[in-house]
């Protein structure tokens, strides 16, 4: 039986049989790319991204909203990079941004999966579409000039076809600087930093019917000694449905408890005398016992207490009057008696520093 679709590109003419279909459009779908060093680039279609109307905590619906919006108004390609450590909630918000360009935009996702020759030019034939880099530089290597910077043209938006960039990165620093802080490229960065107490809480109280207040308040006291992701929180979340007190499961967790030199930390001092210094440090959250000492050698002042004197606060650990100690580091020859007078504060509040991606 003869061909019944005849296809002519690039002076060739190839033979279909009649299952061939023809599209002006990509049809709406989520496709994944393969690549044959013969046959060169093809689609294939895939699960979609979809959030699975699991509950979504934090900033997500919000940010998603904003880009959604963005890319409405946005008159060329729009670019997005979602930076953090894994675990901080970065392939939900992928799928509820590709759920969402699905809905409101009607558009194809493509997800690139693999570093493969020619893909950027590949990429620039495509019609207006999403297209996804998921764990971006753990793909594209930084060490090699090409991987990435193949895509620097393309990210410029400037290409006749409108489409939506979005990169999720772990390491940041493995990111092409020509990426970075370059609105032109990628219009939006969106820093993912730990879930806060109140998040913690909530999260707990949605995932574990039934959960004790002891119990919440104590995993949130845990949160504010340590980085807990969204990986760690439904790890203890099971535990916890399976009758696992927390106390007694943790150490059994894939959790590493806490850094080994201790948390990086900033003491915030409010003075008698009016006014806020910050001083930072580490110290170990976890040893409720030992005296610990921040030393600021700018100003020569010392900070003394007991993590068991440090009373949990929305801000993190209040120490209030009479439960630390300020000294003097200077030598006795350069202190003055008016000098004792300055070392008088009245509450000292110890904060986490908080991490993100990137600083700002």
């Amino acid at each position: 039986m003869p061909a019944s679709t005849i296809v002519s590109s690039g002076g060739e003419f190839r033979l279909y049989g009649n299952s061939v279909q023809t599209f002006t459009d990509l049809p709406l779908a989520t496709y994944t790319i393969s690549f044959s060093p013969m046959a060169g680039y093809s689609l294939r279609e895939t699960d979609p991204l979809a959030s699975a109307e699991e509950t979504v905590y934090g900033s997500h619906v919000s940010r998603v909203r904003r880009i959604v919006t963005g890319y409405s108004a946005m008159d060329r390609s729009l670019g997005v990079i979602l930076s953090g450590d894994k675990g901080m909630g970065k392939s939900l918000m992928l799928r509820l941004l590709a759920e969402r360009m699905r809905e409101t935009h009607h558009l194809p996702t493509v997800l690139v999966q693999h570093n493969t020759p020619g893909l950027a030019a590949f990429l620039d034939e495509l019609g207006e579409v999403v297209v996804v880099f998921d764990e971006f530089e753990k793909i594209f290597s930084n060490e090699d000039d090409e991987s990435q910077n193949q895509f620097l043209s393309l990210f410029d938006g400037l290409s006749t076809t409108k489409r939506l960039y979005v990169l999720s990165v772990n390491e940041l620093e493995r990111v092409n600087d020509y990426m970075l802080n370059r609105p032109g490229r990628f219009h939006y960065h969106m820093r993912f930093a730990y879930p806060e107490p109140d998040t913690v809480a909530t999260y707990l109280r949605d995932q574990v019917p039934g959960v004790s207040e002891t119990q919440v308040a104590e995993i949130v006291d845990f949160s504010r000694k340590y980085d807990i992701n969204f990986d760690h929180l439904r790890a203890i979340a099971f535990e916890l449905r399976l009758g696992e007190p927390f106390a007694e499961v943790i150490g059994d967790l894939n959790i590493k408890r806490s850094e080994r030199s201790g948390s990086r930390i900033e003491a915030h001092i409010t003075w008698e005398k009016g006014g806020t210094d910050v001083y930072g440090g580490r110290v170990d959250l976890f040893n409720s016992e030992s005296l610990q000492t921040i030393n600021d050698w700018d100003t020569y002042i010392g900070l003394q207490f007991r993590m068991r004197d440090a009373v949990p606060s929305e801000d993190g650990y209040l120490l209030p009057g009479g439960a630390f100690t300020l000294i003097d580091l200077r030598d006795e020859g350069d202190k003055s008696p008016d000098d004792e007078k300055s070392l008088r504060a009245a509450a000292v509040t110890l904060r986490r520093c908080p991490k993100y991606s990137i600083d700002f």
